[in-house]
This record gives C-alpha cells, sequence and structure tokens, in this order.
C-alpha cells in the first residue's frame, strides 16, 4: 500500500490531517471482473475503486482517480502542506501529476 500524509487547509482556515492511501491492485471479487485499486482520503470520505483490464490499468486509473479528487478539492479552496511546512502549498498539478 502507498500511504502519505499531508495537512490540508480549507479556505476558511480550517486545519485537518490528510491522509492518503492507495492499495496494490488487486482482482476484482465480482464476477468477470478484472483489476481494481482502492484510493482512499479519509477526510475528505473517499473511498472509491478504480478498475482496469489488468493490474497496471487498475493502478495507472488509481493515480488518475487521485488527481480528480485533489483536483476538486483544490478548486473548492483547500490547499494541501507538507506536516511542518505550512509556509509553501504545495499544488499536486505541478509536481505530482
Amino acid at each position: 500500500m502507498v500511504k502519505t500524509e499531508y495537512v490540508a487547509v480549507s479556505a476558511s482556515g480550517e486545519q485537518i490531517r490528510l491522509c492518503i492511501e492507495v492499495s496494490p491492485s488487486e482482482p476484482d471479487p465480482l464476477p468477470g471482473g478484472d483489476f481494481r485499486c482502492r484510493v482512499r482520503i479519509n477526510a475528505f470520505d473517499i473511498d472509491e475503486f478504480a478498475y482496469g483490464v489488468d493490474a497496471l490499468q487498475a493502478y495507472c486509473l488509481s493515480v488518475k482517480l487521485l488527481k480528480i479528487r485533489l483536483d476538486e478539492k483544490q478548486q473548492q479552496g483547500w490547499q494541501f502542506y507538507f506536516p511542518g511546512h505550512l509556509d509553501h502549498a504545495i499544488d499536486f498539478n505541478e509536481g505530482y501529476f
């Protein structure tokens, strides 16, 4: 599992601890299913799967799903920081995706 933590700050100044988790690819348990990866951001109640025809595609699409969800939050005014470094916001689109 890939797991990392950030600090998220809302437009109103509320600070929350943000834990992002992306699980390894696994077979989809549904009959006829392919593969899936789980994406979780608990502080934002995000718990979704990305699906693919093989393990690599499921993983790649999970990263794309993560980008979409973080973009949505940035559009809502959230800013993200490394813990202990609240002087410089992270723009996930610039350095991650």
